[in-house]
Order: structure tokens, then sequence, then C-alpha cells
């Protein structure tokens, strides 16, 4: 027996996912409520321990099941050797749109390091690539990292194509809960535009909170340094990865197009579009408030300072709503205006890197108290997010 009723904090119990497990009694808080951030769905949980790349996979076999990383897991097994294509560990997405992801999986704190994919799929139907495919609307990943992560399309798709692709490196498409995750690495698409592509997630419609990434993302796509299309929420996230690519390429630092909300988010990355780039998100038809960038937003060299559409925030503003609460560094984005067609965020809006490195610049909404969202740590040049402090 578990008898946690008396409690207002939660338990967990784990067993091996290859052996069998019947639970006791499990006695809970009717009153028990989830800490803000912590992603918990119950407040007493057992989880199958996930210990090995065939664990990882095998977590398909039950994509309703609860799920934690027992260890670091060594993903190089999938690596592709350019010498033989056909090398390497296949592994296939967790979940799909069909079937979605609609568990919990916890990380635990652990990563899972140098994972590729074989993305040889069907040229037809609907695919959405990274570690899981689809994570339902009541599935759940928190606190895990995805570390040197090298995934790279290798086949492309024309506009005309039957194939719908989204991708990313967590998961090609969210209909659920991200917290605490974070990638690193690279995340690319060969394909001719309108392919959703993100160093963390490819599309979201659901909840990515407390996130983060670093990993490069580029070549074609709807590309964000951590969403492609985001029609959903991301609070506090960040990144700091680089966006770049070809012709093809619709590039934000933080978003790719953005149909949903950014809140209490940044992008620290540098942004390159060859006809057009925004410093926090390519295209916005949402709501963007209480955020910032601070990478440099450029076209190609060769093009004169007035060449193509872009802005410190959004290249494109497409009948969205920007908050006037939304700032950027006029000198390290390179970007005299926030939005790249229209005028719609007030020119002082746009601070110098001493302004923004002084937490006065910013106005009311913003908390920098001990207990607010915001921190300035010494010696930085713009704010950061209080929970990066912690973790």
């Amino acid at each position: 027996m578990i008898d946690w009723s008396g409690s207002t904090g939660f338990a967990r119990s784990f067993y091996d996912m290859n052996g069998s497990y019947s639970p006791g009694t499990i006695l809970a808080n009717p009153a028990w409520t989830a800490a803000p951030y912590s992603g918990l769905v119950t407040q007493v949980t057992g989880y199958k321990l996930v210990n090995s790349l065939t664990d990882l996979q095998n977590v398909s076999l039950d994509l309703a099941g609860n799920y934690a990383l027992g260890k670091d897991i060594d993903a190089s097994a999938t690596i592709l050797s350019s010498a033989t294509p056909s090398s390497g560990v296949d592994f296939v997405p967790i979940g799909s749109a069909a079937t979605p992801f609609s568990g919990q999986f916890d990380g635990m704190g652990h990563v899972i390091d140098h994972f590729s994919q074989n993305e040889y799929y069907s040229p037809s139907g609907t695919r959405s690539l990274g570690l899981f495919g689809e994570i339902g609307t009541t599935g759940v990943v928190r606190n895990v990292g995805m570390t040197n992560s090298a995934l790279n399309a290798v086949f492309d798709v024309s506009f005309n194509s039957p194939i719908s692709v989204t991708y990313g490196i967590l998961a090609g498409r969210n209909r659920g809960l991200i917290t605490y995750a974070y990638t690193t690495g690279v995340r690319s698409s060969p394909h001719y535009g309108n392919t959703p592509l993100g160093g963390l997630v490819g599309t979201n419609d659901g909840l990515v909170e407390r996130s983060w990434s670093s990993a490069s993302v580029g070549d074609a796509g709807d590309a964000g340094g951590l969403v492609g299309v985001n029609f959903g929420r991301i609070v506090q996230s960040f990144t700091t990865a680089d966006v770049g690519g070809d012709v093809r390429l619709s590039p934000g630092g933080l978003v790719g197009f953005n149909s949903g909300t950014v809140s209490q988010s940044y992008a620290a990355g540098s942004v390159i579009g060859l006809f057009a780039a925004g410093g926090l998100a390519y295209s916005n038809s949402g709501v963007i408030e209480q955020s910032f960038a601070s990478g440099p937003v450029q076209g190609p060299s060769y093009q004169g300072p007035d060449y193509g559409t872009y802005g410190g925030i959004v290249a494109f503003d497409n009948g969205g709503t920007i908050a006037t609460n939304v700032y950027w560094d006029k000198e390290t984005t390179t970007r005299t205006v926030g939005t790249g067609n229209l005028a719609q965020l007030p020119v002082s809006n746009g601070l110098t890197t001493a302004q923004m490195s002084n937490p006065s610049s910013f106005d009311a909404s913003w908390d920098f108290s001990p207990t607010g969202a915001w921190v300035m740590p010494a010696g930085a040049t713009h704010p950061i997010l209080r929970w990066q402090l912690d973790r």
C-alpha cells in the first residue's frame, strides 16, 4: 500500500519496463494539486524505467504508459553513416497523428545523447518526425534533455507532394505539455518550404513551458529556434539557436510562424534569411507579449541595408498583436524597427545594449523582484528567466 492521502506532496515509484507490475492499494489526497510548471498529472505515479535505446523505442508499445529515464541514454547507434546510408538503428518516432503518445515521460534530469533518425518514410500522408512523432492532448514530456542531436532529413518534397511533414528534435508535433525540456545539436530539412521546422518542436498546438534549445536550425521550411509553427502557447522559454538557410527558409529566432501565444520568452541566437527574417518570429498572426530578441537579424552580406524585410521582433505582422512590453536590442539585432512590414511597435522599444542590461528600461509588467519571472545577473547584457538560475 502507498498511503499519501495526508500529504500535499507527491510520490513516485519505479519498476523495470521489461518485467511485470501489479499495483497495490494507492491512497492519494483528493485535494492535491500539481505545483506550477511541474507537469505532474497524478500525485502518486508508477513509472516504467527506460534504461536503453531499445527500451526507448519500446515506449511505442504502450503509448498511454508512464515512463522515466533511469539513466542517460547513449543513442549514437542511431547515427547514419554517409558511406553506408542504410546503417544505424532506424528509430521510429514515438506516437503519430493516428496514435499519439498520451502518457507521461519524465527524463528525471537525464539526457538522450547523439540521437539521430533515419527519415526514409512513405512518400504520402502525414509524418511528424523527432523522438516523439506526436504528443497527444493528454501527453506530458518533462525534465529531459537531448544533447548533440543530429537530425537531417534525407529526402526532398516539392510543393505539390501529397506528404505533409513537421520536424522537431524532441517532437514533430505537440498537442500536450512539454516542460523543462531542452535540445542541442542540429535540426535541418531540405524541403521546399511550408514545412514546420523547430529546434525543440516542429508544430506546437499545446503548451511548451520553461524549455529551451541551442540546436542549429535551417536549410528550408518555416523555421524557429524553438518551434517551427506555433498554434498553442510558449511560456517562459528561450533559444540561443542559430537559424538560417536558403531561399526556401522562413526564419524566426524563437518561432517561424506564430498563430498562438508567446509570453515571457526570448531569442538570443542569430537569424539569417535571404529575403526576410525576424528576431523572435518570422510571421505573427497571434500574440507576443513580455518577450525580447537580442540576436543578429541579417540577410546575405552582399545585400544592402535596405534590402528585404527584416525586423528586430518579426519580419511580417499579419494581423497579430505585439504588446508594448516587447523589446529588442537595436544594436545586437542590427535592426532599428521591431516589425519589418509595419511600424507596429514604437521605435523606443528598440533598446541599446546598455538599456537592455538595466531592469528599469522595461515596463512595470516585467517583474524583477525576488519572486518574479525575470532576473538580471551581474554583468549580463540582457535579462534571463529566473528559473534558469535553478537548473
